[in-house]
């Protein structure tokens, strides 16, 4: 009996290396389509990343109140601000109507006594005009003026608390010291921003550069796109030939996980053979092969053939179940932040395509090619893979014992 299953498994294995050519050309082609997609989002990021940041503020500042006006000044000049921001005063009136013919993109209402509030904790309200259809430009000034409201509240407690604390034990002339020189620290350290803020590169592409996260996410692509050559191969054997086999002792269960290490077998050398090869071209400094990336392959291509042998049962249809394929797997990558990276997407659906498995299969393989080990993201698409392929043999129990 045992022999008979082994027997079984390597003819599996032998019909599932004969569909090979077949999968060599399908890489071919899907290959070509995931470079171009790659070189189109590089140049896309690089002409982004390069094109200087620069957003006009309209300040309607009150009449009459030198405070607000010298502090408008202040803020303006703010290196800090200059860099990415140039403020205009101006009246409401002009200003609403500069926002609504986008020659502004935001207003800033400063209202009377504001200054004077601030220092007397009574803390009145600017009003931020943003336009509807808010844009890039306004994403960066909603992140300035945070972190404006942010460094006040900070400094607004520290001083309150060392004025507590100094007035409830009847000190009362050490807190008028102290009050003044709480107030020259906070705002020497907010106005002078460099002292306690380091420089960061922030990149949308995460941890990776951009030809390492295109290559990532290229190499998943392409397997899932090859693996619409394989929808014959996991279509329902005809029942004749179920019944067959089962009056020989081969379940409906075994046939499933035979086909499953077949294709399984045949990805893992071939596009184990691409990435090989790619280590003799420029792509070498992308490419890091140790015993965890060989790990993160194999997990890789597991979940990856588990989730097309589950779209095949679930469709028993070649056209169908490469339209699921194609759909599913542009949609996974898109949503994921793959296509276009993540920062560039709506939050919500780059909250959504998180939870989806190309989100994980493309940080494995991102992973793979730094020569790191990402377990979040190894343990999510081993997860992926034991449902889907639980899945797959649920599937094809329940269709077997309809007929």
């Amino acid at each position: 009996m045992v022999k008979k299953h082994f027997l079984f498994l390597f003819f599996q294995i032998k019909s599932a290396f004969s569909i090979l050519p077949r999968l060599i050309i399908c890489s071919v082609i899907f290959g070509a389509i995931a470079v171009s997609v790659a070189f189109c989002g590089n140049q896309i990021l690089n002409k982004d990343s390069k094109s200087p940041v620069k957003i006009v503020v309209a300040a309607v500042l009150p009449e009459n109140d030198p405070d607000v006006k010298t502090g408008f000044q202040i803020v303006s000049n703010m290196e800090s601000l200059s860099s990415i921001c140039s403020f205009i005063s101006t009246d409401k009136d002009t200003a609403l109507k500069m926002l609504s013919d986008n020659e502004i993109s935001a207003i800033i209402e400063i209202p009377p006594g504001f200054v004077d509030d601030l220092m007397y904790g009574r803390n009145t309200p600017a009003t931020i005009i943003l336009p509807e259809n808010a844009g890039f430009d306004s994403l960066v000034i909603k992140s300035v003026i945070d972190a404006g409201a942010q460094s006040l509240s900070a400094s607004e407690a520290g001083i309150y608390a060392v004025l507590d604390f100094l007035e409830d034990r009847d000190y009362n002339e050490e807190a008028v010291t102290a009050d003044k020189v709480l107030y020259e620290y906070y705002l020497k350290y907010t106005f002078n921003r460099g002292s306690f803020f380091k420089h960061e590169m922030i990149s949308a592409t995460g941890n990776s550069t951009m030809t390492g996260f295109y290559l990532a996410s290229g190499i998943v692509f392409i397997m899932l796109l090859c693996g619409m050559a394989a929808t014959g191969y996991f279509s329902n054997r005809p029942a004749a030939v179920a019944d067959s086999l089962k009056i020989s002792g081969i379940s409906k269960g075994y046939m499933r996980l035979s086909e499953y290490v077949g294709i399984t077998l045949m990805f893992f050398i071939l596009f184990g053979i691409i990435i090989g090869i790619c280590t003799f071209t420029p792509l070498s400094g992308f490419i890091s092969i140790n015993f965890a990336g060989i790990l993160s392959f194999l997990v890789l291509t597991c979940s990856v053939i588990s989730f097309i042998m589950f779209l095949c049962c679930l469709a028993d249809s070649g056209f169908v179940s490469n339209l699921l394929i194609f759909l599913l797997s542009s949609v996974m990558l898109f949503a994921g932040g793959r296509i276009i990276p993540g920062a560039y997407l709506p939050v919500l659906l780059e909250r959504i395509g998180m939870y989806f498995p190309a989100y994980s299969w493309c940080n494995l393989a991102e992973s793979m090619f730094l020569g790191i080990f990402n377990s979040k993201a190894l343990c999510s698409s081993l997860l992926f893979g034991v449902i889907f392929f639980a899945g797959s043999i649920l599937i094809t129990l329940i269709k077997g014992n309809e007929h």
